[in-house]
């Protein structure tokens, strides 16, 4: 396999940058190949990753090949293996790609009065970066990154770390930059936050399971058959309330019984599977 996988690698670098991430964009639109429902075969992200890795050693400052890169890690993390340890290499190397990026788009936004990103406020960074190619899917991704690293590495040990604040600031300037990006992902991954954080005070005070449902049902609005986000509602709804619990459960029993896209067809299977367990959860059959 190692073998193979260099032979691949030495084959890709021959390629301009823009062949190389054409090659990545493929074998992403093949990810699912192979699949056992949620549980993904390795071969075509692993395909993907090594190009946009070509890419990135053929353009050093591409910005599409570090967040398609990022979206690559994140699928083969989150749907290639179980292993806790094997996910936290994973996310923490997408999380350093995307930070790799947000450092080179830094650069370029120096000239439009950004100094530093930490720095500046998150509409100030959103109106500067609208207009540069790639800059609304880098942060989403960071985002992203930042939130399933989180999750496998400890909800509070995360928070300690800061992960809650650079994934609320990355989502929200995504979804200032354009709220389609991730069909409504910034919102996604806000509404996720807000329900997932641990209320730490004086730290992440912030999180209210109230605009975890806002955020939700506005990333649903911008793609309505979105299984994931659908399993987040239903989650955040009854953290809200109780009395969603009726309604939260016809949301789950929607994402189990109407048709998946085939297009991410190991993501709604990983949403069902999910779906199922909420409900077992609840004591619902």
């Amino acid at each position: 396999m190692k073998q193979a996988a260099a032979f691949l690698l030495v084959a890709l670098l021959a390629l301009p940058a823009a062949a190389q991430i054409a090659a990545g964009d493929e074998n992403w639109r093949l990810r699912a190949e192979g699949s056992q429902g949620a549980n993904a075969n390795p071969a075509r992200i692993d395909a993907a990753v090594a190009a946009y890795r070509a890419a990135i050693t053929t353009e050093p400052s591409s910005l599409e090949a570090r967040w398609k890169l990022a979206r690559a890690l994140w699928f083969k993390g989150k749907y290639t293996t179980s292993n806790v340890e094997t996910k936290k290499t994973i996310f923490l190397q997408a999380r350093n790609i995307t930070q790799e990026a947000l450092t080179l788009l830094e650069k370029t936004l120096k000239s439009r009065g950004i100094a530093r990103l930490e720095k500046a406020s998150d509409d100030s960074v959103a109106k500067a970066a609208r207009t540069v190619p790639h800059a609304g899917d880098t942060f989403y991704w960071d985002s992203v990154a930042w939130g399933e690293w989180a999750v496998v590495y400890g909800k509070m040990a995360a928070v300690r770390q800061g992960a809650a604040d650079r994934i609320l600031h990355s989502s929200t300037i995504a979804m200032m930059i354009d709220p389609m990006i991730g069909a409504g992902g910034g919102e996604r991954v806000l509404g996720r936050l807000h329900n997932q954080t641990p209320r730490v005070p004086f730290v992440t005070g912030w999180a209210s399971d109230k605009l975890a449902v806002k955020y939700l049902k506005q990333s649903l609005t911008r793609e309505p058959g979105d299984k994931v986000t659908k399993v987040f509602l239903a989650e955040a709804m009854v953290a809200e309330s109780s009395a969603n619990k009726k309604a939260a459960v016809a949301l789950l029993r929607e994402v189990l019984n109407t048709p998946d896209d085939p297009a991410f067809a190991v993501e709604h299977a990983g949403a069902q599977r999910d779906a199922r367990q909420l409900l077992a959860d609840w004591g619902v059959k």
